[in-house]
């Protein structure tokens, strides 16, 4: 009999299949004996959802066709919820960091298809991704570590550690437990840099850590509160991830600079939980930070391969530089033992302050103007608090004004935006049970969001579109209310066959641009928020006395106000509403426990037929209707066959074989260029000796075993010099690790 799986995504815990949602769950566990490090591999084995990363924190998740765009350095806020527990990760406006969170030490990985804004508000779009982290045991003591080596072919060695540890800290049988844990992560380097003079392998390994601690106190039977902490960095001296030809080698002599890139997220939460005999109260305060600061070489992109004899000089670097901060405070009441009717109301508020910068200029400009500040500081300095100060000023305030910013304004841009984004939320989620067969839902969302803020730009493109005046100072504040209900239906013919139908809503923040606006070039000063309505139909069905079952989802979304990522003359993004969109597809799993003792097979399977629905202008350009959303892969599917050894063995055995697909997917709106179209091999085993103590276990795997090479992402460079970015060659992968308890 296959084993029942569990999830919290309705916000209590419930059977993944007694569920009107298409929803996929992992458990840490497997996680961690397949020795997966990075949340993509979990994504590429989830039907309708595609996910790339040119780099840590830059992944890029689509589902179910509802993209914004497929560009790494997008800032728009993305379509799909990154949540730790109840608290969101994504910024509601200038998206900054992707949390990746290492599967150590996780409870579980759940992921939520189509939108969620009854239950998870403006932070899913299109779906939610949530980690669920381990909680403290406050009645025993717990140690565990591992030790993981990573060996991508052509590429560099890295090594991954971590160590988690339960305390009881009121002994055990007490009340108090404390889990603190810490993982230092390498990260391979797969790019070599074979421009003339800079000869370098392997130039973009990174390294960065994680911490990890909860304390959680259980006073009573009834009253719990858990208080818990996570912080994740990275830091790369070069994260260059282009790579020269569409099918490799994975090499590059497009920058003339190396491209730094570092990065921070922390949470801070506070979750109380009281239960009475049929309701419970949850109260979660939590509070995010993020920073983030890249720079790349804009030249390839702008003018095309760099010729082997350019200066550095010549560099054209586009540096942002990120910082956002949010609160949030979610206060919840829900039923508990109600087997009739089951019910949960709540309110929510989010602030979150955001300031986002940008500058692109040529390196010798830089250069030139670092040093003529340094000169009028220096001049000023000398001068001293005179009338002649006071004249120079004067003189000098037509050609660099904003405080005589001469580094900006001698800039092709020069962006500051600044802004305070806002939500507050009602929210309640019904279940009425009528009978053994028939199950009704509804719930609704009651909200009103707000962006208020602007930017500041300085420099060339400046004056170009503001009639020769720099800075121009923009603000605006979006104010935006609605309701996103949800209504569902659940029919169960037995105890083996159900159907359901689903109706529901989602929406996203709208925001100001971050770069000026610009009449010439269509480029918008604000875009609108954008909404979908997805329904769906799904049948969940279980063969063989449960040792098979057999899911199939078929839905149809309306998406209004599509918004998605497009560049204007100078290479940068901006972001506009295009109309209207629709996406249609089909997702089935498949899970089958074989004849052959031990032997599991999973089969997934997914399509997505995501287009606009009316003409629009991406700059000087129309784009016509029926044109693919970007990023969305028309389809995919993942094949595994698993062996699970006796527990009663002396050396516990498992093993996994599987094939993932990733279909054709479009990169631009404005191309008819494609990325994806590959599939990879992964197999591994897993060897343990639970009568050892510390409980060894040996885990080996290679994902990509034939060496696939294709592009997942695409930069368009002049004169036809297009850059790519490319899938992870064949990788080893070696894990040990050990527990004590």
């Amino acid at each position: 009999m296959l084993e029942e799986v569990f999830v919290t995504a309705t916000k209590r815990d419930k059977s993944l299949r007694d569920l009107p949602a298409s929803v996929s769950a992992f458990d840490g566990g497997d996680l961690e004996e397949k020795a997966i490090l990075s949340i993509n591999e979990v994504l590429e084995q989830t039907p309708g959802v595609t996910a790339n990363a040119a780099r840590p924190g830059d992944q890029r998740i689509v589902m179910r066709g509802i993209s914004t765009g497929s560009s790494f350095s997008s800032v728009v806020p993305q379509p799909v919820g990154i949540f730790i527990g109840d608290t969101a990760l994504n910024e509601p406006y200038a998206a900054s960091v992707t949390p990746d969170l290492s599967a150590f030490d996780l409870a579980s990985v759940e992921i939520l298809k189509g939108p969620q804004g009854t239950l998870f508000g403006g932070a899913a779009l299109s779906g939610v991704l949530r980690y669920k982290l381990n909680a403290p045991s406050p009645d025993q003591w717990e140690l565990r570590y591992f030790a993981q080596n990573v060996r991508p072919d052509d590429g560099s060695d890295a090594l991954t550690q971590g160590l988690v540890v339960n305390v009881p800290i009121l002994g055990e049988g007490g009340d108090l437990g404390l889990r603190v844990g810490m993982i230092r992560r390498e990260y391979p380097g797969i790019i070599d840099n074979v421009r003339s003079g800079q000869e370098q392998k392997n130039v973009n390994e990174g390294e960065g850590d994680q911490v990890r601690a909860a304390l959680l106190w259980q006073p009573s039977d009834a009253l719990q509160m858990k208080l818990s902490y996570l912080e994740q960095d990275y830091d790369a001296d070069n994260s260059l991830f282009i790579s020269d030809n569409r099918g490799g080698p994975r090499q590059t002599k497009g920058s003339l600079l190396p491209w730094p890139s570092q990065h921070r997220f922390g949470l801070y939460n506070f979750e109380v939980q009281y239960d009475w005999e049929d309701m419970s109260l949850v109260s979660s305060s939590s509070r995010t930070e993020k920073e983030r600061m890249s720079i790349i070489d804009s030249y390839g992109a702008l003018l095309g391969m760099p010729p082997d004899s350019a200066p550095d000089a010549l560099a054209i670097p586009y540096k942002t530089d990120q910082e956002s901060t949010s609160f949030q405070q979610e206060i919840r009441l829900q039923s508990l033992n109600n087997a009739d009717f089951e019910w949960l109301v709540g309110v929510y508020y989010l602030r979150s302050p955001i300031r986002y910068d940008l500058k692109l200029n040529l390196q010798a400009l830089n250069l030139s103007s670092w040093v003529l500040n340094n000169t009028l500081q220096n001049l000023f300095d000398a001068l001293g608090d005179s009338s002649i100060t006071a004249l120079l000023d004067q003189l000098l305030d037509p050609l660099f004004p904003a405080n005589n910013n001469v580094d900006c304004e001698l800039a092709v841009l020069c962006a500051e935006t600044k802004a305070l984004a806002k939500e507050k939320a009602v929210f309640f989620d019904t279940t009425w049970y009528l009978g053994s067969r028939l199950e009704l839902s509804a719930g609704a969302r009651i909200y009103e969001t707000s962006v208020d803020g602007g930017f500041v730009g300085e420099g060339l493109v400046v004056r170009l579109i503001n009639n020769g005046v720099s800075p121009a100072d923009f603000r605006a504040d979006i104010t935006e209310d609605g309701i996103n209900p949800k209504v569902s239906a659940t029919y169960r013919f037995n105890d083996d066959i159900s159907f359901y139908v689903l109706a529901n809503k989602g929406f996203r923040f709208g925001g100001i641009q971050n770069i000026p606006a610009d009449e010439l070039q269509n480029v918008p000063g604000t875009y609108k928020s954008d909404y979908i309505w997805n329904y769906e139909f799904g049948m969940r069905t279980s063969w063989l006395d449960n040792r098979l079952e057999l899911d199939v989802t078929a839905f149809h979304i309306d998406y209004n106000d599509a918004l998605v990522t497009l560049k204007n003359a100078y290479s940068i993004n901006y972001y506009d509403n295009v109309g209207s969109a629709e996406s249609d597809g089909v997702e089935a799993n498949m899970r089958w426990l074989t004849p052959i003792p031990g032997v599991v097979m999973t089969l997934n399977w997914g399509t997505a037929n995501a287009h606009t629905k009316e003409d629009f202008m991406a700059g000087q350009d129309l784009v016509a209707s029926g044109t693919p959303l970007p990023g969305s892969a028309d389809y995919q599917y993942s094949a595994n066959l698993a062996f699970f050894g006796s527990p009663d063995w002396l050396v516990n055995v498992s093993a996994y074989v599987g094939y993932n697909y990733v279909g054709k997917t479009y990169s631009d709106m404005k191309s008819n260029e494609t990325i994806n179209d590959y599939g990879t091999y992964n197999l591994g085993m897993n060897m343990s000796i639970p009568s050892v103590s510390g409980r060894p276990s040996l885990a080996l795997s290679v994902t990509n075993l034939t060496d696939e090479t294709a592009e997942v992402g695409l930069i368009p460079g002049a004169s036809g010099n297009d850059f790519y970015v490319l899938n992870s060659p064949r990788t080893l992968t070696a894990r040990l690790s050990l527990e004590f308890d």
